[in-house]
Order: structure tokens, then sequence, then C-alpha cells
């Protein structure tokens, strides 16, 4: 079964619309988390690599009606760990690989929605090196972040879906 072209359509026009209402856009990688100074995390889950945490920092509606969703990844272990190995990607997706296949589920409304996509088709979200696979040091954290497709005004709350964690389910969207 093929997906329905409207989908890309939408997701151009939605990018289109974003990029013409501020400067041009370069995406580029979330600043690692100040531990002394970071808000807690609204949910963590275990992430499939062992010794490491996802934690949920934040679900933002943005004035174009657009998610940002920013989480981060902790490890937890005296020893360094590898994120991103099962991610299937090649090429140029590969310095997306914590974010590429992440999505929000409405489930009021059973509408799942992608991370954007810009003008390249590149996605609007951290990257991170030129590799799929990304080192996590002892004791260290790694934050990204994705931006995604506009929801309804009306839906006060999201399920995040992120590579390599359990969902988090009906989080409440901030503004």
């Amino acid at each position: 079964m093929n997906p329905p072209r409207i989908a890309p359509l939408v997701t151009v026009a939605l990018s289109l619309a974003w990029l013409a209402s501020g400067p041009p856009f370069e995406a580029a990688a979330a600043p690692p988390a100040d531990p002394g100074g970071a808000a807690p995390a609204i949910a963590v889950g275990d992430y499939e690599v062992d010794g490491v945490e996802v934690d949920l920092l934040s679900v933002r509606r943005v004035s174009d009606g657009t998610l940002t969703v920013k989480w981060e990844y902790r490890n937890k272990t005296d020893q360094p760990k590898k994120l991103g190995a099962s991610f299937k990607g090649m090429g140029w997706s590969e310095p997306f690989s914590l974010v590429y296949d992440a999505y929000l589920v409405d489930a009021r409304n059973r509408m799942k929605y992608p991370v954007v996509r810009d003008t390249r088709g590149d996605l609007v979200a951290g990257k991170h090196g030129g590799r799929k696979v990304v080192v996590l040091e002892p004791r260290k954290t790694l934050g990204t972040w994705a931006k995604f497709m506009a929801v309804p005004a009306e839906v006060s709350k999201i399920s995040v879906f992120i590579p390599g964690t359990q969902p988090f389910e009906d989080v409440a969207i901030g503004q």
C-alpha cells in the first residue's frame, strides 16, 4: 500500500511557510544540557543501550503551530555508550540517527506527525556528527531536539515516540 501523496506536499508547504517566517535555518545540534541548571525531565525512559536513559525535557507549541520536542540521553555508567547503532539509514540521514524515526501521535484524532523537513529535504532537528553512531562518554548527557508538523490547536496532549525507548504517552503540550 502506497502512502498518500498529500503528506509530502503538506510537509513542504509547512516547511516553506516556517522558513519564510524568519532567517534561513541551518539544522544544528542542541547544546549539551547543563546538569546544574537543567529543568527537570517531564518523563524518563530506559534507552535500548544498557545504562542509558532518555529524559523527555519539553513538548512545546510554537507560534506557527508546530511542536518542538527536546530530550536528552544520559549515560549513567562509567563506560562510553554507543547511541544510534540500531538506525537503518545511510548517507545523508546518518547525522540524524537519533531523531530520524521520531514521531508524535495524537490518539484522539488518530494522527501521526513526522519530523518537519526543510526545502532540501533535511530534517528540522538536531544533527549529531557525520555518522549514525554517536558515542556518549561516561556520566555525560547529550541533548537533542526535533520540530514536528502542526497539530490541531485543541489537542492538549500528545504521545512522543523516540527511537530506542518506550513511548512517552499523554504528554501535556506546553506553550
